[in-house]
């Protein structure tokens, strides 16, 4: 497998940091989350989701900052891992829908989790 550079990724995340931020404080298990946002495209799927938002709301509890903030800093210090972790569990926040793609930030937020770094790279 060929794996993307942390540099690049890194740049990437960095350029649609505006809307990947968007997506994180929307999509986020915990935050603005509305089930109702989107309409339900793959029910099994979506019954899924909930338990892994569940979890993901329960490791979050105490937190004291936003998703946001913490890619902020992921972003600065270079911890793609933190961002990727992130995405990805806003991604799970996404109503099972095939209109998510109209979801800002959510094009871009797959296009990092389906071409991470070498895992090598993690900090």
């Amino acid at each position: 497998m060929v794996y993307q550079t942390k540099e690049n990724w890194l740049a990437i995340a960095a350029t649609h940091a505006d809307k990947l931020k968007a997506f994180l404080m929307q999509y986020y298990p915990g935050r603005n989350y509305s089930p109702d946002s989107l309409p339900v495209t793959a029910g099994a799927a979506e019954a899924v989701c909930e338990k892994v938002r569940a979890e993901v709301m329960n490791m979050e509890r105490g937190e004291p900052l936003s998703p946001a903030d913490r890619f902020d800093i992921a972003l600065q210090t270079g911890d793609w891992m933190t961002i990727q972790q992130l995405l990805d569990r806003a991604w799970f926040g996404v109503p099972e829908s095939t209109a998510c793609w109209g979801i800002e930030g959510f094009k871009e937020a797959v296009d990092l989790l389906d071409d991470l770094p070498d895992p090598a790279d993690g900090e």
